[in-house]
């Protein structure tokens, strides 16, 4: 098996194809109503992570995220009324999520997550940290307590409480929004879009530090465990209005989507069984890939089920997408299939995960990985009949696109892939 490395004109002219093609995407998303992230980027945050990705940038501005310890990628996420959104997965252990935005918030501040918990911190004995920019004196912190209670600090110990229902935290997806307002003295919790507490606590003007997500910088032990995506931060105590419009627009597209599954169910039963709902589980067995790993891929008509050679070029694919997204953000280029397998350090001296498997050894699969500075693609082209083939790419930011052709090589005229979920072992290691 061979690699190319090759800066051909077809490569070229590919990248600009997808270029078109993202843009149009984008376009047509937008275009089919208010959706959930466009209503959050209208109200101008500082910051915006989706947290699609275990490393990426701010939707908003020049800031990025990375994350520490034990997160990975799951989906599918909250229900912002996009089927394939991912989230980040924190083990409650060591895992949290470090950003570049510092500092930022002067009298008002306001803060958004979607969060779900996987127990409660009361059976835990922790605290599990939200989100915020911890200092000592002068805190902006959320974080669920062991009493199972919401609390919202704003400077040196004082804080808001809501106790929600315990029974629907745990699996459950909610969004929370606080602000704080110094000149009024006013903060207010929001959950699930409703007001859900509110005071004249006030809080102290002059926010410095890091901006963290599940797990705070400065008080150590309160990891979160579970999920966590679309957190953003504002420098302005959002208004009533506009924290009801954006989880309206959550409810709203999300109820479109449901509509849509309801259609997929038909087309699959009318495939015959060529698509099927439920994980794709890939088995353990003889061969260098053993995995367990359970793979969930689906294109616009619905779920894939993948044959066993199949989940093993989409785990490395997916591998390759994963420390790509890293080099793009760490290293600010797209890596070499030497530096994937090999790992190393970046020029800033973050350290590169690398693949857990060499691909050459695939007795399926030619893999082709391609680069030109921040670009990159990459190719499963199956060796045999059917099989299917997967190609993936990013025109430069760290997200990309994936594709699979049932019948052999995948291109940008094969069908994208809208959902893709790993649960288990990945091909990625540090």
């Amino acid at each position: 098996m061979r690699f190319k490395f090759a800066e051909s004109q077809r490569f070229y002219a590919a990248l600009a194809t997808a270029v078109v093609a993202t843009a149009l995407l984008g376009a047509g998303l937008r275009g089919a109503g208010v959706d959930f992230v466009e209503a959050v980027v209208a109200t101008h945050p500082l910051a915006y992570y989706r947290l699609e990705a275990t490393a990426g940038r701010s939707e908003v501005g020049a800031t990025s995220y990375r994350a520490v310890g034990g997160v990975g990628s799951a989906a599918p996420g909250a229900p912002i009324g996009f089927g394939h959104n991912h989230y980040a997965r924190l083990n409650g252990v060591d895992g949290y999520i470090l950003t570049t935005q510092a500092g930022g918030v002067s009298t008002d501040a306001s803060m958004m997550a979607w969060v779900n918990l996987d127990k409660l911190p009361a059976e835990a004995g922790r605290f599990f940290y939200v989100m915020g920019e911890s200092q000592n004196g002068n805190d902006l912190d959320v974080q669920f307590e062991t009493d199972n209670q919401l609390k919202f600090y704003t400077a040196a110990g004082g804080h808001l409480t809501y106790a929600p229902d315990p029974s629907t935290l745990v699996n459950q997806w909610h969004m929370i929004v606080v602000t704080m307002d110094t000149p009024t003295n006013t903060r207010v919790l929001y959950w699930d879009g409703k007001v859900a507490a509110t005071d004249k606590g006030g809080g102290r003007a002059g926010k410095t530090s890091t901006f963290s997500i599940g797990a705070s910088t400065v008080f150590g032990g309160r990891w979160f465990q579970g999920g966590i995506e679309e957190v953003a931060l504002w420098n302005r105590a959002l208004r009533r209005g506009e924290v009801a419009e954006i989880y309206a627009a959550a409810s709203t597209t999300a109820a479109g989507a449901g509509e849509g599954d309801h259609a997929r169910d038909d087309r699959d039963h009318d495939r015959g069984g060529e698509y099927s709902h439920g994980e794709a589980a890939a088995e353990p067995g003889a061969g260098p890939f053993a995995t367990t790993a359970k793979i969930e891929i689906e294109d616009s008509r619905g779920p894939i089920r993948l044959k066993r050679e199949e989940q093993i070029a989409f785990l490395f694919l997916s591998a390759i997408a994963t420390l790509e997204n890293t080099c793009q953000v760490e290293a600010q280029h797209a890596c070499t299939m030497q530096e994937l397998l090999t790992g190393g350090k970046a020029p800033n001296g973050w350290h590169l995960d690398h693949l857990k498997f060499d691909p050459a050894v695939d007795p399926n699969y030619t893999y082709v990985l391609n680069t030109n500075g921040m670009i990159w693609e990459a190719h499963a082209n199956p060796k045999k009949p059917g099989i299917g083939g997967f190609y993936f790419m990013s025109n430069g930011s760290p997200t990309s696109s994936s594709y699979y052709n049932p019948a052999g090589d995948a291109s940008l005229i094969s069908d994208q892939l809208t959902s893709t979920s790993i649960e288990g072992d990945t091909f990625d290691v540090q």
